[in-house]
């Protein structure tokens, strides 16, 4: 199933291009998506949603690698 940019919500899971787990969606508006990086420094990063690959509900997967954002 693949939804639309505006359907994504905040708490979603959001994986890179590997599949590895990048963090969970703060906000989804505009042309970017603010995502809280896991682990222990945390913090956050913005991706352009252009770089979303595909969206289901609960999950949002990057085309990119986690070391390349």
């Amino acid at each position: 199933m693949s939804l639309s940019i505006e359907t994504i919500q905040p708490g979603w899971t959001v994986v890179d291009a590997n599949g590895d787990e990048i963090g969970t969606v703060v906000d989804a508006e505009g042309t970017e998506l603010r995502i809280k990086k896991n682990g222990f420094l945390g913090g956050e990063i913005h991706v352009p949603t252009d770089a979303v690959a595909e969206i289901e509900t609960g999950r949002v997967e990057i085309n990119r690698a986690k070391n390349d954002l």
